[in-house]
Order: C-alpha cells, then structure tokens, then sequence
C-alpha cells in the first residue's frame, strides 16, 4: 500500500502557522471561532459516497480509506474543543469575552457613545486611567478583560507567543490572566445553571488569594515576573493527539502494514504534528519504537489526554493557588508529566498492551498523582454527578435529547450539554476516547465504538459547496436541529461584532461568506446588524470609526 501524499500532505500550515483561532490539518480544518469543522471540496466527493462506518481498508478503496483518515483527523479536533476541559474553557473564551463584557459595552454606550474601536478611543482620549472616572474605568474593564483572555489563549496555544505580549502594557501577569480566563469561563457557565456558584468551582473568591500572591512577589503573579516557557502548548498536543490517532487509525486498519517511514516519506511526521512525540521522547529516555502499535506510543496518547485535561479550577475548586499555573497549563503539565515518567514509573513505558480502559485508569490514575491533581475521569465523574443531580444540569441534558434548547445563552448551553454528554461517553469507555484509531479500524472495532464516534461527530461541518450544514440526527426532529443551527450562528455573529467594535480598525465587517454563499453581503449586514441591535439596543450604522 502506498500513501497519497495528495491527500495526506500539509497544505494547511502556510496559512493558519501562526493563526490560534484554527486547528490545521492536511485538506481539512477546524475553526474555533466559527464552530465548524471543513474539509476540501476533493475530499467530501470523496466521502459522499460512501457510509460513516469505515472500518478496514479491505472495505473501500485506499484512496478513500485515507480520505476518511483526514475527516478523522479533524474530528478528533472537534472533541479536544467540545469534549476536552482545555478546550472547553477556549471554545468558551470566545463567547465569553462578549458575556462578561455586555453589561461594560452597554454603560460605555451611556458614557461615551457609539464609537469603534473602544482601543483607539481609549488611546486617544486616556491620558492616564482615573479610578473614579466612570467612562475609562468601564474602558478599562472592557478592554483589561478582553486582553487578558487573549493573553491567556496565546500562552496555552503557543507558549513562545508571550515572548510577543509580555511587555505589552495590558499585561498585569500570567497568574492574573489564567485568574482571568477561568473565572470568566465560570461565571459564562454560572449565569445559566449555577448563579449562586453552589456546586461550580466559586471563582468569585480567587481573587483576594491571588492578591496575596502579587503582594509576596509570587513568581507569575506579579508585574514584571519571570515566565516559565515551556517548549510546546496546545497547538503541539491537540496536532499531535489528532495527528497519532490518525496514524493509528491507517496502521490499524491497513492491517499493520504501514510504517514509520511510509508516513514520514510523506511528510506526515514533521513540524507541529511530531515536536510533541519528539519532545516526548527525550523527556523519558526512549528511543522511537519499531511500530506505531508500540506501547510507548499508547503511553504517549495517555500524557496527551491528562495534559489537555487539567482539573483544578474546572470541575474541582482551587485548592493551592500557588501552583495554579503550573497545574493548569497543558504545556507544563505535559513536560512535567513525561518527567514523572522518567523519575517514578519508567515501567509505564511497555505496560499498555492491550488497550483497554483498565489501562487507561491505571496509567491517568498514577500519572496525574505524580503532578498533584485529580485524573480525568474524576473530572469526568463529577461532571457526570453534576448532570445526574441538578436540576439546572438535569433540565439542560433534556434539551440537548431534544435538540431544542432555551434561547438564553443558546452556545453556552449547546457545547456545554455536548461536553456533558462526551464526558459521560468517555466515563463509560475511556480507552476508545485515549486510543480511537485502534477502536474504529481492525480487530478492536465494534458496533459499540462506530456508535461512539457517530454520537460524538462536529455539530456543523461544510458540504462540497462550501457552506455550513447542521449535522443530521437519526434520532432529533430536523425542524428543532435547524432552529438550533440558526440561532446558534446568531449568536456568534454578536460576539465576532462585538470583538470588531473593542478592537478591530476600520468599518464593520459582514464578511459572512464562511457560513453561507446563499445570501448577498447586503442581506448579511441587515441579518448581522439586526443581531446586534437585539443584543445592545443600537443601530450598527450609526457608530462613529475612528
């Protein structure tokens, strides 16, 4: 069997290298700000026509077998952002720098008028911030908040990227905008199920305790503190995990015939889909196996796993605020993670054989001990007993059965229930959701697991055409699917006006293309703005551009 370069290259990675909105991948991508997964014209003619359920490349040609590798390739990017704790808080961060700022965008209304940007304004007129001038100090709410979930984003995405925002000016710490981040996450989640934060991490209290941190000179606390780097974020361990899966998913399923050496002659082994695995490596003293069915590589995708999934602040409260950083960002967990492997359990190195959750809980359970937290399956058992047990969490799980969800916070509500559901999957069966490839090609795929992986495929993906669809469930009423989608895509063209209105130069933009080339631009500013003035009570035309 020979591999086609054509459909398995990285022709992605010129474009988006340096964009932290969007996963890449070869002939496919998955947008963290438009909530959809695309693929390439070729590939989806492709994949029309034949079924979901791909299991071996005995059943279809191997032309389409790769094809669907690439669909699976970024499938796994939509569960590491819908099902993952680290992609839930960014798939979130983008709704949230709108939710916790509406309140501050209304009285900047009352203040100061319809201007844009709210930044240039501010560094035209703002001399110097006055704590009792209410026009700058709800400016400064706004745009403080705004940055420091971007600083946030940049770090744990790509770590070297703070070298760029590090002395910029809006910059208090990393403690504070990891505070930040997560207690805006929170509070996104709390307005719709938790107000009184009686079973939510109670966020609303971290802030004296970081402040006891700035005071003491903490390391990563305070203004002008040294910042630990480490040598890869998320960007290296959601590519890695998607682009592993995939290798496991072609070794497996091609009956074991692929090799290192076939992927790496296509170039399926370089930049950010191998710095993780390379770095890995090193890390624990091994040199690469013979085959990708090795156990190291099935200990490598566990590190992966317990690295995107941090526990402390999200779903378990604070406990030593000292090591939040350290606990919570995907890069230094992994890093720290590959060196308790070094240390204490080098035995761990040839123990995964079989695949099997008992593995999996063995591994996780042991590894995240090592960096003082708490695994992801006790994550996801809490989230779990959250869902079972109250009532706002009970209420909402109904409506995603139904696909027909309350109109308040409309996003929230529908990636939160498919984070709900996806950690309810994955209590139940952890080794599929650490080790898919082998589950939905060769000996280890079932009906059970092509099940799995149908429940848990990307809400809204492109067709050939290149416009957004919902995705299609056998078992929810296509009307309630549809209203969803509508109003879902809503919302997101309020939280994309409102970020042009903080800090985007220049007119708005109604660039709404990526979403539908069914309608005119005329007829996507009259939709897009009419949003707008639902949200915020003005006309988009009538704001002045600096």
């Amino acid at each position: 069997m020979k591999l086609n370069k054509s459909l398995l290259d990285d022709q992605w990675s010129a474009i988006y290298a340096e964009d932290f909105n969007s996963c890449y991948n070869a002939r496919g991508l998955y947008d963290t700000t438009q909530f959809v997964l695309r693929l390439r014209p070729d590939l989806h003619f492709l994949l029309e026509k034949v079924p979901n359920a791909i299991v071996t490349s005995s059943d279809i040609d191997f032309e389409t077998f790769q094809a669907f590798s690439t669909y699976f390739h970024e499938t796994i990017h939509w569960w590491q952002h819908i099902g993952s704790i680290s992609g839930l808080i960014l798939s979130l961060s983008y709704p949230a720098q709108a939710h916790i700022n509406r309140r501050h965008l209304k009285d900047h209304i009352k203040h100061t008028g319809l201007v844009k940007p709210i930044i240039k304004y501010n560094e035209l007129n703002a001399e110097s911030f006055h704590p009792t001038d209410e026009e700058f100090k709800t400016i400064n709410y706004i745009i403080n908040n705004f940055h420091d979930i971007e600083f946030f984003k940049h770090r744990v995405i790509n770590p070297n990227s703070t070298k760029s925002f590090i002395n910029n000016p809006l910059f208090e710490s990393l403690g504070h905008s990891f505070d930040i981040a997560y207690s805006s996450f929170i509070n996104v989640i709390a307005s719709s199920f938790d107000q009184e934060l009686t079973f939510l991490p109670k966020a609303d209290e971290w802030g004296e305790e970081f402040k006891v941190l700035r005071d003491k000179k903490i390391k990563g606390y305070y203004h002008g503190s040294d910042i630990e780097i480490p040598p890869i974020g998320l960007k290296d361990i959601y590519e890695g995990q998607a682009r592993f899966l995939q290798l496991q998913y072609l070794y497996f399923g091609s009956g074991g015939s692929l090799t290192w050496e076939d992927f790496e002659d296509i170039g399926m082994l370089s930049g950010v889909y191998y710095s993780a695995f390379r770095i890995f490596l090193q890390l624990v003293g091994s040199e690469r196996p013979k085959s990708i069915d090795s156990p190291l590589v099935a200990l490598f995708l566990v590190v992966l796993d317990i690295s995107m999934n941090p526990t402390n602040g999200f779903p378990f409260d604070l406990v030593d605020h000292e090591s939040f950083i350290e606990s919570v960002d995907p890069g230094i967990r992994f890093i720290n993670l590959c060196g308790a492997i070094a240390k204490n359990y080098p035995e761990l190195k040839s123990f995964v054989r079989n695949y099997s959750s008992a593995e999996y809980f063995e591994v996780s359970r042991k590894l995240s001990e090592a960096i003082g937290c708490r695994s992801p399956l006790d994550a996801a058992e809490k989230i779990c007993s959250w869902a079972m047990n109250k009532t706002a969490l009970i209420e909402l799980m109904e409506e995603e059965k139904k696909f027909n969800f309350s109109k308040e916070n409309l996003p929230i509500r529908l990636v939160f229930s498919r984070f709900i559901r996806y950690q309810e999957d994955k209590l139940s069966n952890p080794a599929f959701f650490c080790w898919t490839g082998v589950y939905i090609a060769g000996e280890k795929c079932s009906q059970e697991s092509m099940h799995l992986f149908q429940e848990h495929q990307a809400l809204f993906s492109d067709k050939a055409d290149g416009d957004i669809y919902p995705r299609k469930f056998p078992s929810k009423d296509s009307a309630s699917v549809q209203k969803t989608f509508d109003q879902f895509y809503t919302w997101v063209t309020v939280y994309d006006l409102s970020r042009q209105w903080i800090v985007e130069g220049g007119e708005f933009s109604y660039d709404y293309f990526w979403l539908t080339s069914k309608h005119s631009m005329e007829e996507l500013k009259g939709w897009a703005a009419h949003n707008f003035k639902l949200a915020y009570g003005v006309e988009i035309d009538d704001f002045k551009v600096l």
